[in-house]
């Protein structure tokens, strides 16, 4: 008998009302308010007054919503049905008074990035510093009027210019290589804008050339998500925060919910130093799920709001959480998620071309990367980058080669010991990306041979796990 012939309609209505939510503690645990409900061969047990009662409110808010009640787990794997999200803005072009409103800007903007070619990045760094961070709060300040379109405003070019501000300055540092080749893309993405909007041929939504100053969510039909790793990162400029990628299943969708330090953290290079408290933070408002839970668990979404345009997810108080059973990372239903051979990579890599007005995509690069073997690796002084050798589980061998930067050390050291363990992870969540041709592949976070789940660019892996080979 099911749980929901045995439950009065009177207690499903109240679960389907109460903003209690269910806490993960662990793979067969969750807390729900004050009790605490566990999964034991086939039965949901509580430990509330309630316990011995056929049902009561814990179970069913930590089973989920009055769509699917069976909790004894008798029903098989099903596929989620599909969602439907909006449709992505639609072109238009930019309202005259608009164009002529900011036609003086966009003439700013094109002396100065010919000042920057004329000079040269390294010089324009001492010389152009200034100008490019008051152009981009003037651009800034160009907001859509109150009856124009939403996105007519010069948010994408005043992004653009913050990025290549906080660039300049790590042109005289350590990673200078990598400075200069971020620091020429942003170059170009202004150069495009500024050429686009005044072109104005309407052949584009406006979010894509123009922009309003604060990218736009909107609320999505439910979702369930696997979540996938979590990362750890610094951005130009101190930014810094921590980022879960959960896969969206049912679609070849993968969103990010990050959330940011406050003023940027005194030792960058050290993320556990900041980053832990980022990682035990709360996911969504309200709703006692951390974004470690989140990185690593399986949930049902309901009120989500997403940013279409480049796939993160909010943290809206509005989003109702329900956990499921995590999945385990070679479950079919994660199939659209998994790199496990050329035809995945070639079915991946379409996605990674360089995009000239700097769209960002609207599915976070992250895949699941099954492991056969990794080699050794080995670290290049000369070009400081760090090689990779990963044999994936039909038995195809990847390669790759990650460049150095200090923020990113404490995963150098990670891979380093994971290369040379005497068991391999079982699986990598990693990051795509295209550099000249070559597809990079940038592991974030490893499930071992044990089932731990570590995140390589906040935790340390255990040196133990090392052995000569």
């Amino acid at each position: 008998m099911t749980l929901r012939r045995e439950t009065p309609a009177g207690m499903r209505r109240a679960a389907a009302r109460t903003a209690l939510v269910a806490a993960p503690m662990g793979e067969s645990a969750v807390r729900v308010g004050g009790a605490t409900v566990t999964w034991r061969e086939g039965r949901v047990v509580c430990d509330c007054p309630m316990g011995d009662a056929p049902a009561c409110l814990h179970r069913l808010v930590a089973h989920g919503d009055e769509r699917a009640r069976d909790l004894g787990g008798r029903a098989g794997p099903t596929e989620p049905p599909p969602v439907v999200f909006p449709e992505p803005s639609k072109a238009e072009p930019l309202p005259a008074e608009d164009a002529a409103r900011f036609a003086p800007i966009l003439a700013e903007v094109d002396a100065l990035m010919a000042e920057v070619v004329t000079l040269g990045l390294r010089r324009a760094a001492r010389v152009s510093g200034d100008r490019v961070r008051e152009l981009a709060a003037r651009a800034t300040a160009m907001r859509p009027r109150s009856r124009g379109p939403r996105d007519a405003g010069l948010g994408r070019i005043a992004r653009a210019l913050e990025r290549l501000a906080a660039l300049l300055p790590a042109l005289d540092g350590p990673d200078a290589g990598a400075a200069e080749a971020d620091a020429l893309r942003e170059l170009a993405i202004t150069r495009n804008l500024g050429r686009a909007l005044r072109a104005n041929t309407g052949a584009l939504p406006l979010e894509d050339i123009a922009g309003a100053s604060q990218r736009a969510y909107v609320e999505v039909p439910p979702i369930e998500v696997q979540g996938l790793g979590l990362e750890a990162w610094v951005a130009a400029g101190g930014v810094a925060g921590v980022t879960a990628y959960v896969a969206v299943l049912g679609e070849d969708r993968v969103l990010a919910r990050t959330l940011l330090t406050k003023g940027k953290p005194a030792r960058p290079a050290d993320p556990r130093a900041w980053a832990e408290g980022l990682a035990a933070g709360p996911a969504f408002a309200r709703s006692g799920i951390t974004m470690r839970d989140l990185s690593r668990g399986r949930f049902a979404l309901s009120g989500a709001r997403i940013a279409l345009s480049h796939g993160r997810l909010s943290g809206s108080r509005a989003t109702s959480v329900v956990m499921r059973p995590a999945l385990p990372l070679g479950d079919a239903r994660l199939a659209q998620h998994v790199l496990a051979g050329p035809k995945d990579a070639a079915r991946l890599v379409r996605s990674l071309g360089f995009d000239a007005l700097g769209r960002p995509p609207r599915s976070s690069p992250i895949v699941v990367l099954p492991v056969q073997g990794l080699s050794p690796s080995d670290f290049d002084h000369a070009t400081q980058a760090l090689s990779l050798r990963m044999r994936a589980s039909a038995g195809v061998e990847l390669r790759t080669s990650l460049s150095f930067r200090e923020e990113r050390s404490l995963l150098f050291d990670n891979l380093e010991v994971l290369s040379r363990a005497a068991r391999p992870p079982r699986f990598l969540c990693v990051r795509l990306a295209r550099e000249g041709g070559a597809l990079v592949i940038e592991p974030l976070s490893a499930m071992l041979a044990d089932g731990t789940t570590l995140d390589l660019t906040l935790d340390v892996v255990d040196p133990t796990l090392e052995v000569t080979r």
